[in-house]
């Protein structure tokens, strides 16, 4: 297969590099006298409109990307002939350039980029304002000893013996377009110039485009999670310390010594599926704790509903609605960001899960979006894909050390409430049975007791106590008890409070409301290793239960023998939560 060199070479009227024209029209005809190895496409002075229709075009099968110009590095932006072009949509670009080999950046300081191209095998540019002349000699030696050998640009460390020697021809003979031959005097100048240059590589990266079979997934895998046990100071296996939506996704790629787990210790669609359900369990984990910061913030402050735009009602309710499948996840990424950013700072000092959620979602947008799009484009794959399976690698690692305050919480499910029949004055008591995950002696735990008591007040109208419901929990640092911190009724169900199995929690979220029939659609939170097989053979994952909110309905479905869904209704109190929620993001 032939390479794919495209060059983009820019000059400014304004501040023009005498030597770029040279630049080009060099490496032009180096290709020309290699046509047979590569394709070009080389884009002279087109300005942005030529830059972007070019380019456009090109992404997806370009192996090498080579700009020449200006760059300005307090703009953070490459000079077009006639605009700039911000580093931050060329990284974006770049990064997910699927057949990119590597990269130059021939231009003044552009180490930020360098920095930024983690997805690229081989990166070049610079640290500092590079000299004209020399950024022309230095780009047109390292093509004419690159192109020697279409081997070369397949294995990095070829690629950066001929970097080295291409500087290595310029250390010992270098003539500038006013100079006389360099003599030994000149050394201590050519260092300053040379010296410039960055030349990065990124090994894993480099290892999977050559050959993606022989990517250390379990390696790298299982040295992190020893690294972030190490730091963290974790006694027991990673998963164990997440909340169960995630712990289960994460228990599967930690299994490492079950022998009819290792399809999910290397690149295989097996190990895709499990990290992108995982990816869209946080999704929806962070989506519904946004409803529950806003329900808990407008229970508490009476004005709060009259400060919720008109465009943010409009999205809570489009995304009641909708079920986040994969075609719709680059919306997800945006909605969750808009929710978030519309959250005001002053109802969250308080709580500091609640700012934390929005600190993630705000940081991460840009992460959020690069993974959301990846799997939007990636529904089906064959052989072929493995390339890709990359970026699924990359985002596990970036959830697991960025995100560590999950590794703070856990999940409460109420499973019974029973009125204390004594009352003393003005007080009462209920005993409450909740079931925990994750379970003793984990960052939640309390102890092994399966109840607690509480004594409420008559006038303590705001209680929720007799509310049956799933709660995530931090817990007291000081005294070890879990703290409630997000009500996730109606989102997330505990379908075990309605069984024999109450103490063991099986949550099932909320997919979609559907206005039309008036009924909530709830789907179960997966075991990939379970269900994949189901999605290959094209069935839904997961089971579905309907919960509808008219009371009419539901009794016909206790007639009909479904006597799970009225138990569904009565512990859960679904229809209070929901009927809430949908009056508060109602149309004004």
């Amino acid at each position: 297969m032939k390479e794919y060199f495209v060059g983009i070479f820019e000059n400014d009227i304004q501040a023009p590099l005498n030597s770029l024209d040279d630049e080009r029209k060099a490496i032009d005809v180096l290709l020309l006298k290699h046509k047979e190895l590569f394709r070009k496409e080389i884009i002279p002075n087109e300005g942005i409109d030529g830059f972007i229709s070019k380019v456009q075009l090109l992404t997806n099968d370009m192996t090498i990307f080579h700009f020449s110009g200006h760059h300005d590095d307090g703009d953070q932006a490459i000079k077009l002939s006639d605009e700039i072009f911000n580093d931050k949509g060329l990284i974006e670009i770049l990064n997910n350039s699927p057949k990119l080999k590597m990269v130059f950046i021939n231009g003044c300081s552009t180490q930020k980029i360098v920095d930024a191209l983690h997805n690229v095998p081989i990166v070049i540019g610079t640290t500092t304002p590079v000299y004209d002349h020399f950024a022309y000699s230095l780009s047109t030696r390292f093509y004419e000893l690159l192109l020697n050998s279409q081997d070369n640009i397949n294995d990095s460390k070829k690629i950066d013996d001929v970097f080295k020697q291409a500087k290595g021809f310029l250390q010992g003979h270098y003539k500038g377009p006013k100079d006389e031959e360099r003599g030994a005097g000149a050394a201590d100048d050519f260092d300053i110039k040379i010296n410039n240059y960055l030349f990065k590589i990124n090994r894993e990266i480099e290892q999977w485009h050559t050959n993606p079979d022989t990517f250390p997934v379990k390696k790298n895998f299982r040295e992190l999670i020893d690294e972030i046990k190490l730091k963290e100071n974790l006694k027991e296996d990673l998963y164990k310390y997440y909340p169960y939506f995630l712990c289960i996704h994460l228990e599967i790629l930690s299994d490492f010594n079950d022998i009819n787990n290792s399809v999910y210790q290397e690149l295989t669609k097996e190990r895709y599926w499990v990290i992108r359900s995982m990816f869209k369990e946080f999704l929806n984990f962070l989506k519904f704790s946004a409803y529950s910061i806003i329900w808990s913030i407008s229970k508490e402050n009476s004005d709060f509903k009259e400060k919720l735009s008109g465009e943010l009602k409009e999205i809570l309710r489009e995304n009641l609605e909708i079920g986040w499948e994969s075609h719709v996840q680059d919306k997800i990424s945006e909605d969750l960001f808009f929710i978030y950013n519309s959250i005001p700072d002053d109802y969250l000092k308080k709580n500091a899960l609640w700012k934390e959620l929005k600190t993630c979602v705000i940081q991460s947008r840009n992460l959020f979006k690069e993974v959301s799009d990846f799997f939007s484009a990636h529904l089906e794959h064959n052989e072929d894909s493995k390339h890709e399976y990359i970026k699924t690698e990359f985002y596990l690692e970036k959830f697991i050390r960025n995100f560590t305050f999950l590794r703070t919480l856990g999940i409460e499910s109420i499973y019974d409430v029973f009125y204390n029949q004594f009352k003393y004055d003005n007080q009462r008591s209920y005993i409450i049975n909740r079931s925990y995950y994750p379970i003793n002696k984990r960052p939640t735990a309390i102890d092994d007791k399966k109840n607690i008591i509480f004594e409420v007040k008559d006038n303590q109208s705001a209680l929720d106590i007799d509310v049956h419901s799933v709660y995530i929990c931090t817990v007291n640092a000081k005294d070890g008890l879990p703290k409630r911190e997000l009500n996730l009724s109606p989102f997330y169900l505990d379908v075990n409070s309605t069984s024999i199995a109450k103490d063991k929690i099986k949550l099932y979220y909320l997919d979609r409301y559907s206005e039309a029939t008036d009924k909530l659609i709830y789907k179960e939170v997966i075991n990939a290793r379970i269900d994949k097989d189901n999605y290959i053979d094209g069935r839904k994952l997961g089971e579905e239960i309907e919960v509808p909110l008219d009371e009419d309905m539901i009794l016909a479905l206790y007639k009909e023998g479904k006597k799970d869904i009225i138990e569904i209704e009565e512990k859960k109190k679904i229809r209070d939560h929901f009927e809430y929620i949908k009056n508060l993001i109602a149309h004004s």
